[in-house]
């Protein structure tokens, strides 16, 4: 019974998240890479597990960068959709390696082993390092803080399968 509740209560907030970047995105429902992550979160601490897509360019600056994780532990599960608008800082030259920031709405539902669930919804801020493995896919390192009612701190290790930029010819 709790999982169907749980999938009634959370599959809305996803899709109000997710449809409204599609909807802007250039070159819309164009998924550039996608792919597992895992992690550590901190208030509440838990083991973290999810998946990631980075979508079309918005303003013709920043990805759109979506995710879903849930976490187990501290006598609580939850799901959390993030929708952020990714913006490369750094990329050395000649590399296909870079570093980037984020920023982003953060939809969370609490369900703790004792007492009722809860929603709420956030902020998230952050930062990354997105490194090549091969001539497609990418390692992608990732520290996440949550602002508002919101996990406080994530930091995921994740792989996209796609989406790695061309290497820069000399």
């Amino acid at each position: 019974m709790k999982t169907r509740r749980l999938i009634a209560s959370v599959w809305p907030l996803f899709i109000f998240l997710i449809l409204p970047g599609i909807a802007f995105a250039e070159g819309a429902l164009t998924v550039k890479g996608i792919g597992p992550r895992a992690g550590m979160g901190i208030n509440p601490d838990q083991f973290v597990f999810g998946a990631q897509a980075v979508m079309g360019r918005m303003l013709k600056i920043a990805n759109l960068a979506s995710s879903i994780d849930v976490g187990f532990g501290n006598n609580v599960t939850d799901v959390t959709f993030n929708a952020d608008l990714q913006l490369t800082l750094l990329r050395p030259p000649k590399s296909t390696t870079s570093f980037y920031g984020f920023a982003g709405p953060t939809i969370a539902y609490f369900d703790p082993d004792k007492g009722d669930s809860d929603t709420e919804i956030g902020l998230s801020v952050g930062g990354g390092l997105k490194i090549p493995m091969g001539t497609s896919n990418l390692y992608n390192l990732e520290a996440r803080i949550g602002i508002g009612d919101v996990p406080d701190f994530k930091l995921l290790l994740g792989i996209y399968f796609g989406g790695a930029p061309k290497k820069e010819k000399s």
